[in-house]
């Protein structure tokens, strides 16, 4: 069998994108946030961002309850809350802190992944 070396080089780009793909960003498919830095009271609620994923990506909270949000990777990101970037660009492990001013659904987004959403329930 011969191979020909362009597309030895194309499978070989292939399969290595394929591995750099599925093991990047840690484990995303849970929907649970990874460990909680100490700086977090236990009882607050706590977002982690990490595997370009708001985890979890719906928040309960009360008005005026602190909720904590901590980059767990590399990339930046931002908490983008309705529109406005609240938090600045988070580089890894940062933690950022955010109180609903009032009652209502909130979004939460990073301005630099768009794919990245979570939704903010206050009461």
């Amino acid at each position: 069998m011969i191979v020909r070396p362009r597309i030895l080089g194309i499978a070989l780009a292939t399969v290595a994108t394929f591995a750099l793909l599925t093991g990047c960003g840690g484990d995303s498919t849970s929907g649970e946030p990874g460990p909680r830095p100490t700086e977090v009271p236990a009882d607050a609620p706590f977002v982690d961002q990490d595997g370009l994923k708001f985890l979890p990506n719906t928040i309960n909270a009360a008005v005026g309850e602190t909720i904590y949000f901590h980059n767990a990777e590399t990339a930046i990101h931002t908490v983008t809350v309705n529109g406005k970037n609240e938090s600045g660009n988070m580089r890894k492990g940062a933690i950022f802190e955010w109180a609903a001013p009032a009652a209502g659904t909130y979004k939460i987004t990073c301005d630099l992944h768009p794919q990245m959403k979570a939704t903010l329930t206050v009461e």
